[in-house]
């Protein structure tokens, strides 16, 4: 199979992640630090001695700016993968993107069920995507469910030809 040959690299798909996600987390630390009290929050957190109302209400917060994390992160993965790009800036900026079995663009069905699949890896203690580490194909459990890859930008499905072949004998 010439994706098998093409796929990419674990430590260039992480490094992707993270160009991604950490400009989105930082957006929205922003926004509940400056316009949700983040701020006082974790400043009776860190002053709240024998208190634990300060730090339930900083674990609630800090959950709760995980979660919108990810959750935009989803979003973005979706139109970015089924865009022409095939993948998302830190994707692109690592030289990979994201095909589908047959080595082809994913449309935005595909690109939908891909990414909502990636909530599956990530309840399950990260484990969905700590997979892709000991998998042969490389793939996460949202891959593996989607029939998606990871590959190396320069991967161009090769075209499959259709000889015709003339059985009749005269």
């Amino acid at each position: 199979m010439e994706i098998q040959n093409n796929l990419a690299d674990r430590g260039k798909r992480f490094v992707a992640y993270l160009i991604d996600i950490l400009p989105i987390t930082l957006i929205v630390f922003g926004v509940f630090y400056f316009f949700m009290g983040f701020d006082e929050t974790l400043r009776n957190y860190f002053d709240r001695g024998d208190s634990v109302e300060p730090r339930i209400k900083y674990l609630n917060q800090r959950r709760w700016i995980r979660d919108l994390s990810f959750l935009i992160w989803i979003i973005y993965c979706i139109f970015m993968e089924s865009s022409e790009r095939q993948g998302t800036f830190g994707k692109s900026i690592m030289g990979i993107k994201v095909v589908d079995e047959n080595g082809d663009r994913l449309s935005i069905g595909k690109s939908i069920g891909r990414n909502t699949t990636k909530g599956l890896s990530y309840v399950v203690i990260l484990l969905g995507f700590i997979w892709i580490l000991f998998d042969k194909k490389r793939q996460g459990w949202h891959d593996k469910l989607n029939k998606t890859f990871v590959v190396n930008e320069n991967y161009v499905k090769k075209p499959v030809s259709h000889d015709v072949h003339d059985d009749h004998v005269e």
